[in-house]
């Protein structure tokens, strides 16, 4: 009994604490639910939220606390809001990116036990953009019989673009990477340069 009276004077401890965050979540839940409802077009769901956080700035009745966590909201909003509403008047567009992410989370985890490296910068320095297209769950014969019905013009077109990402790719790692060794050999193709140019105009 001592016990079950120590845990209730412990709750009862908290209950300040989690008045305040039950209200600050009711705010998000309230915004979601702005967000989420069907409503005629994305001007209509952008008013409606502009005026909802207007609101929220100017309660007088918030203390110190939960006007900073409002105004943590409100900047939260106005840092995204040249894309918020797209997704509305797209059609086929995620309101979030969170499945795209997770995509990614997932071909970098499938990449690290393959290799069985923490980093996955050089899968992604290899495929670059296409790196998206790998399907790990596809088998080599798959593969091959999809391949059959692919375009070999086209086929081609996408495999010089991605040698050109892929040399794009690979520039900016020297860059970054091998700056003394770049430098190096831009020097050795200006002074090339500047010898090739000297012979011509002494031959004119």
């Amino acid at each position: 009994m001592e016990r079950l009276i120590n845990i209730t004077q412990l709750h009862h401890a908290y209950d300040q604490q989690t008045t305040r965050l039950q209200t600050q979540q009711y705010w998000l839940i309230d915004l979601q639910r702005i967000l989420e409802t069907k409503l005629k077009s994305s001007q209509d769901i952008e008013t409606h939220t502009s005026l909802y956080l207007l609101a929220l700035s100017q309660r007088q009745d918030l203390d110190e606390t939960d006007q900073a966590i409002a105004q943590h909201i409100i900047s939260t909003f106005c840092h995204r809001w040249w894309g918020l509403f797209v997704c509305y008047d797209t059609p086929g567009l995620p309101a979030t990116n969170n499945d795209l992410e997770s995509f990614f989370g997932g071909l970098k985890s499938s990449q690290r036990r393959i290799t069985g490296r923490k980093s996955v910068n050089h899968f992604i320095l290899r495929y670059g953009a296409y790196a998206a297209f790998v399907d790990l769950s596809e088998t080599k014969t798959d593969l091959l019989h999809r391949l059959r019905h692919v375009d070999r013009a086209a086929y081609q077109r996408e495999r010089q673009q991605l040698h050109h990402i892929l040399a794009e790719r690979r520039d900016y790692y020297r860059f970054c990477h091998k700056l003394d060794a770049v430098v190096k050999e831009l020097e050795e193709e200006w002074l090339l340069a500047v010898t090739k140019a000297a012979q011509l105009s002494h031959f004119d």
